[in-house]
């Protein structure tokens, strides 16, 4: 993965194919790295199509598809993302191909070191902030995130009620980048929004050199 800040963004399972193609677009053109398809709701073939059609407005290898590493072999896309209920790591390993990226959410150190020794090539740990998402559930803050980062040897990428204005205090924390969902997908101008994202990033990045 990157060296620098990387800004992902995760659809948001209520959006059209329409709607996130426009999305995408403009997310990538105000500095986006990596688009997730997490829809849930979707059938193998339905993600298999959303990934030719989001190949048209950015790069496959700027694509992972969450919870089917069926449909990211495929497509030959970045790799699949897991979630607590899919393959474990070292199972959807049999699936992708070397190339491919596997992550993994998780929700603890436990859950991080055991996603790392199964072959997580990146982790996804959340939710940090109050998020609209997540209504209800307390939030896990950056003092877990800490320690986490220190202990693992692959990526982490932070996840939950991000504004631009919290993104430095998650990089500090040790995270490689940052994900988003409706700070962005939900934005009236997704370029704006994603660029205000990527600003505070690269504000970051400067300051840490």
């Amino acid at each position: 993965m990157p060296h620098y800040p990387e800004l992902h963004v995760i659809t948001n399972g209520r959006q059209s194919l329409e709607q996130v193609l426009a999305m995408a677009e403009a997310a990538l053109a105000g500095g986006m790295d990596y688009l997730h398809i997490r829809e849930k709701q979707r059938t193998a073939r339905e993600c298999m199509d959303w990934v030719k059609a989001l190949s048209h407005v950015l790069p496959v290898d700027r694509i992972i598809v969450n919870d089917r590493a069926d449909v990211a072999s495929a497509s030959n896309c970045r790799g699949a993302h897991l979630a607590y209920h899919s393959l474990a790591p070292n199972e959807a390993r049999q699936v992708l191909k070397d190339h491919q990226w596997i992550g993994r959410s998780v929700h603890s150190i436990a859950e991080a070191e055991e996603a790392v020794r199964n072959g997580a090539d990146y982790l996804l740990y959340g939710h940090i902030f109050p998020s609209g998402s997540k209504p209800g559930v307390p939030p896990r803050g950056t003092n877990e995130l800490i320690k986490l980062t220190d202990l693992v040897s692959v990526p982490v990428i932070g996840l939950g009620g991000i504004t631009p204005d919290r993104a430095g205090e998650v990089i500090s924390a040790g995270c490689a980048g940052i994900a988003v969902l409706s700070g962005i997908t939900d934005a009236l101008d997704v370029k704006r929004a994603a660029l205000a994202y990527r600003e505070a990033l690269n504000r970051w990045e400067m300051r840490d050199r």
